[in-house]
């Protein structure tokens, strides 16, 4: 029998706006300051263009590692009996995989996102391949809680991170 499970998509053009919005703002601030600031005014005045340089380095150092970070999403999971099929957005292109449901291991993660506030996910990792849910907010936890219930009806396992398991339960 097969069960499917699915999760709300992001673009990858939102999903890069949220993780940039704090680096543009800062980049924002820095020529601000370097334009603007009394410190460049005096002898910082002819480095003036070193710090733009510099500047724009970082930026497109940050834009790397942003999208490399947040360029794979997860849409939706089916479980069928050997394999978890798992199909989401790479970019903006579909992708397909498929993992063996013997040799997968699911844990669940609690991410600290600030002051009293806590993001719940899901990682599914298989011999060297590693998806996350809900990294976007973009999966319900009950939807979770079932994907933990129906994995462990499947294989009997038990999971790593189970003592966050009642809170996805509670928690809309």
């Amino acid at each position: 029998m097969n069960k499917s499970f699915k999760g709300e998509y992001i673009s990858f053009i939102v999903r890069l706006a949220k993780r940039l919005a704090p680096v543009i703002l800062l980049l924002l601030f820095a020529l601000f300051k370097i334009y603007y600031g009394r410190s460049f005014s005096g002898n910082l005045a002819n480095y003036r263009n070193h710090f733009l340089i510099l500047l724009i380095i970082c930026f497109l150092i940050g834009i790397y590692y942003h999208t490399d970070k947040i360029r794979t999403v997860v849409n939706e999971l089916r479980f069928s009996e050997n394999n978890i099929h798992i199909i989401g957005q790479d970019f903006t292109s579909k992708y397909e995989d498929r993992l063996d449901i013997n040799q997968t291991m699911l844990e669940i993660q609690e991410e600290e996102l600030g002051k009293n506030k806590i993001r719940y996910c899901l990682e599914i990792y298989s011999d060297n391949k590693y998806y996350y849910l809900n990294k976007f907010d973009d999966w319900q936890y009950a939807t979770l809680a079932e994907i933990i219930d129906e994995y462990k009806l499947k294989t009997g396992k038990t999971i790593a991170g189970m003592e966050f398991y009642s809170q996805l339960k509670n928690k809309k």
